[in-house]
C-alpha cells in the first residue's frame, strides 16, 4: 500500500445535497489507487451515534442545547476510537459530517452557529485540512430526497424546505479558509473530479 500524508477531509451539506455520494466516490477513488484511507460518518456507528440515530428515527431528539452535547459525546468517542488513531497511523480520513453540521443544524434551531463551533474547538477535536461544502438550493435538495425516499409533498415538506434554508444559511455563515464550496448542481462525477484534484494538491509535499 502506498504511503500518504495523513489528511483529514470533511464533507458537509444540507440533506439531499449529494455529499454522501461524493464522499463515497472519493473514498473509492483513493482505495482503488492503493492509498490508506478510511471513511467515517457522524453520527458515528458507536454507542452514542446509534443512540442519536434512534432518537432521530423516533422523532425524539431533545432541544438544541442537549443535541449539541449528544453530538459532542459521540464525537469525543469517535475521535478517540477512530479518527485520531487513523490519522496517527498515516491514513487519510474522509468524514461525512463533523461539528460544522452541528453548527448549521442546531444553528437553524436558534443557537449561534459560531458558538457551537467554538465549543467543539475547546474540546480539542482535530481540525480538518479541508471542508467540502456541497451547496444546493433546498428546493432541489428536497426534490432529490423525495425521489430517493418516495416522500409525499405537502405542508411537512414545505416546512422541511424552510428549515433546510435556515441550515444552508447557517452553513454559509461559518465558511472559513478551510472550506471549499462545491456547486451541488454539477454532475456528481464532475464534483468528484474537482475534489480529487484539490486533495491531490493537498497531498503534495
Amino acid at each position: 500500500m502506498k504511503s500518504v500524508r495523513p489528511l483529514f477531509v470533511v464533507f458537509e451539506g444540507i440533506d439531499g445535497s449529494g455529499k454522501t455520494t461524493i464522499c463515497e466516490a472519493v473514498f473509492a477513488h483513493y482505495t482503488n489507487a492503493g492509498l490508506p484511507v478510511v471513511r467515517l460518518r457522524e453520527p458515528s456507528d458507536g454507542t452514542w451515534g446509534r443512540k442519536i440515530r434512534e432518537l432521530i428515527q423516533n422523532d425524539a431528539m431533545p432541544g438544541p442545547e442537549e443535541q449539541v452535547q449528544l453530538f459532542i459525546q459521540d464525537r469525543d468517542d469517535d475521535v478517540a476510537t477512530n479518527i485520531r488513531p487513523a490519522l496517527e497511523g498515516g491514513k487519510m480520513v474522509l468524514l461525512d459530517r463533523y461539528y460544522y453540521s452541528n453548527a448549521a443544524y442546531q444553528g437553524a434551531l436558534g443557537l449561534m452557529a459560531s458558538r457551537v463551533i467554538d465549543e467543539n474547538r475547546r474540546r480539542g477535536f482535530p481540525e480538518p485540512d479541508r471542508v467540502y461544502l456541497v451547496d444546493l438550493e433546498p428546493a432541489e435538495a428536497l426534490r432529490r430526497v423525495r425521489a430517493r425516499s418516495g416522500a409525499s409533498t405537502g405542508r411537512d415538506a414545505f416546512e422541511r424546505e424552510d428549515f433546510q434554508a435556515l441550515v444552508r444559511a447557517a452553513y454559509l455563515s461559518i465558511v472559513d479558509g478551510r472550506f471549499f464550496i462545491l456547486d451541488g448542481h454539477m454532475p456528481a462525477p464532475s464534483i468528484v473530479e474537482t475534489v480529487v484534484r484539490d486533495i491531490d494538491s493537498l497531498l503534495k509535499p
